[in-house]
């Protein structure tokens, strides 16, 4: 029983690795967090998370961490309560393996300008890293990080499946 979380910013990777996950390991990929969810209210949100942490051998693209990072960002989101982050972490603490995928402001806005987004500018990135920065390090599940700067798609994919065998 596997559950793989990719998190971090916009333009780090966390689309391709998890289509690479996929293939390889014939894992289906959930979109976990998204803009349109996070407009749903609180209840929805808890509720949607919590079946999210019942389901198994699954790579889930943005999860509980991604909430709370734009939650932030964007005054009128929704966003889990400190007890049901932690009651949802308490879930999945023995099967999940969280990724955190991040990279230098400057590569991000660069991937940003070549990509475009519909919802984040490159004026955003320094604050959205911080709020990662925050989330990330009061996670209550371990979290393993890649600086995607520094590692490409394919070396994380690698080096996930590895940790998923030991």
């Amino acid at each position: 029983m596997t559950l793989i979380i990719l998190e971090g910013p916009d333009c780090c990777f966390k689309s391709t690795v998890a289509a690479n996950l996929s293939k390889e390991l014939k894992y289906p990929i959930i979109k976990g967090s998204s803009f349109e969810l996070a407009t749903s209210g609180n209840e929805k949100l808890f509720e949607h998370f919590n079946k999210l942490a019942d389901v198994d051998n699954v790579i889930i693209d943005r999860f509980v961490y991604s909430n709370l990072v734009y939650a932030k960002k964007f005054k009128d989101y929704s966003i889990l309560t400190e007890q049901q982050l932690r009651f949802i972490e308490n879930k999945i603490k023995t099967k999940a393996k969280v990724a955190y995928l991040h990279a230098d402001p400057k590569i991000i806005k660069e991937r940003l300008s070549i990509r475009g987004d519909e919802y984040i500018e490159g004026k955003d990135i320094d604050l959205i890293l911080d709020l990662y920065r925050e989330v990330m390090s009061n996670a209550g599940l371990h979290t393993y990080s890649w600086d995607t700067g520094q590692w490409d798609s394919d070396e994380i994919v690698k080096d996930l499946i590895y940790l998923l065998e030991y």
